[in-house]
């Protein structure tokens, strides 16, 4: 695995998992957020939009690059085409539709059974899939839910051990109770004309609400309340507030100058190119229609935009990128002084916990001795100190204007980060249909061409 690079581990991955002669030459392929085709692209570049947003990056030893589900059903029970959908509606649930995936449905066994994959990344490219001591409880709740309401088969009686240890997780971590509030929100917040609607509705559901600072909800025997915001950054009080007031749509004033919500534009598959590199008729006749499909969706995205002049198009798209990189670079800003105000406030802390070592440090006749049982400490005072020669004869904040100056900081970056998503949105449907229109009309550069499966431009 050393000689190969993350994007040809994932796209081996999704090579078996299509293979013409496992899934009906690509009839049971169906996909998220992504096409089955450059899904290892797709996957890869949100991965290095990832390191570029948090600065986070693993190793490659610990570094998760995405997850497979295999869903099995019993034979005679089900048609291929039923499988594909239903393992798509668990990838839907079990990734609540915050990570791309793919779904590839095999029919070469003696029983139907489906192979989803889903990127580790989350699609705002800022978080990682969190993979929980009992994720795999939560997976077979929320598959057996789905097997029974289809009639189909579920394995009744598991055994002790398993059932035993899926009930000591959800009592040491409470994630039972989490998901719980999370399904009931997802399936109310739709349908609520407004914030106190939606509070109403879930006080209809049974839920004891406690409002403050935080939004906290209690179900009939629950022993404690559980907040919202520990369901992640979509269910925050002031998320939440925002979701049940706009339900994810936009004003009429904005929605010319914005892509439709409803209809994403995936790329055209390069034919040729994949053809040449070995796939079979299946596939080609498969490409064909998704090409007309997705060209069509490109037809419908540039009239609801207003887009019927191509110098248009091409201003929009570059627009968009430059409002995406605008925004990100003062994302950025904003983490590196939010980082200097936190180091900084540390230093102040570390500096008033240790003055008293280090002023036994400097009277101390062993000095050695004194270093080895206190070095911790020392080691905190003196770098404390450098910090505050680096203001330059500034006086040193209070410990209280800093924390409030981190909170302003934190909230800008919220407000700016709403923004963020949506532009990111944008740019990606604007450069993406621009991308198809030129394709369409031959406008793409031959060494463009030959060298995007290296080099997507998205």
């Amino acid at each position: 695995m050393r000689n190969r690079t993350r994007q040809q581990s994932m796209a081996d991955r999704h090579d078996y998992d299509q293979k013409a002669e496992k899934t009906n030459d690509g009839e049971l392929v169906s996909f998220y957020m992504c096409s089955p085709e450059t899904a290892a692209e797709e996957f890869e570049i949100s991965k290095q939009l990832y390191h570029q947003i948090t600065g986070r990056k693993q190793s490659p030893e610990h570094d998760i690059i995405m997850y497979r589900i295999i869903q099995s059903f019993k034979p005679g029970e089900i048609s291929p085409e039923d499988a594909n959908r239903l393992g798509y509606e668990l990838a839907m649930k079990f990734t609540r539709g915050q990570h791309q995936f793919v779904v590839s449905t095999h029919v070469d066994k003696a029983h139907i059974h489906t192979h989803i994959e889903f990127n580790s990344t989350n699609l705002n490219c800022d978080a990682k899939f969190q993979n929980v001591k009992n994720s795999a409880f939560i997976l077979r709740r929320l598959n057996d839910e789905l097997c029974r309401a289809h009639g189909l088969s579920v394995i009744e009686n598991p055994k002790p051990s398993a059932k035993k240890q899926k009930e000591m997780a959800a009592e040491k971590y409470g994630t039972s109770h989490k998901e719980q509030l999370r399904q009931t929100i997802d399936r109310v917040l739709p349908d609520c004309q407004g914030y106190e609607n939606f509070l109403a509705k879930m006080r209809a559901e049974g839920y004891e609400i406690r409002e403050g600072k935080k939004l906290s909800f209690r179900a009939p025997g629950w022993d404690r309340f559980t907040r919202s915001d520990k369901l992640g950054a979509d269910y925050t009080k002031e998320a939440l507030r925002e979701r049940s007031i706009h339900r994810g749509g936009r004003s009429s004033a904005a929605r010319k100058a914005v892509p439709h919500a409803g209809r994403k534009v995936n790329m055209l598959i390069d034919i040729q190119a994949k053809m040449a590199a070995g796939k079979g008729a299946g596939y080609e006749r498969w490409a064909k229609i998704f090409n007309l499909k997705e060209a069509a969706k490109t037809l419908n995205f540039l009239i609801e935009n207003d887009l019927t002049d191509y110098d248009e198009l091409t201003a929009r798209a570059e627009q968009a990128g430059d409002r995406f990189d605008e925004v990100s670079r003062h994302i950025k800003q904003l983490e590196c002084r939010m980082a200097e105000v936190a180091q900084l406030k540390t230093h102040i802390i570390n500096y008033s916990k240790t003055r008293e070592v280090y002023a036994a440090y400097k009277k101390s006749r062993h000095k050695k001795e004194f270093l080895a049982e206190h070095g911790a400490e020392i080691a905190q005072h003196e770098a404390a100190k450098k910090a505050f020669d680096a203001l330059d004869g500034k006086p040193i904040p209070k410990v209280a204007q800093l924390s409030k100056q981190y909170a302003a900081l934190l909230a800008e970056k919220q407000e700016q980060y709403a923004e963020y998503k949506a532009l990111r949105q944008d740019m990606i449907a604007y450069r993406t249909a621009k991308q198809n229109v030129d394709k369409i009309l031959g406008l793409v550069p031959e060494e463009q061409d030959q060298n995007r499966e290296q080099k997507p431009e998205r």
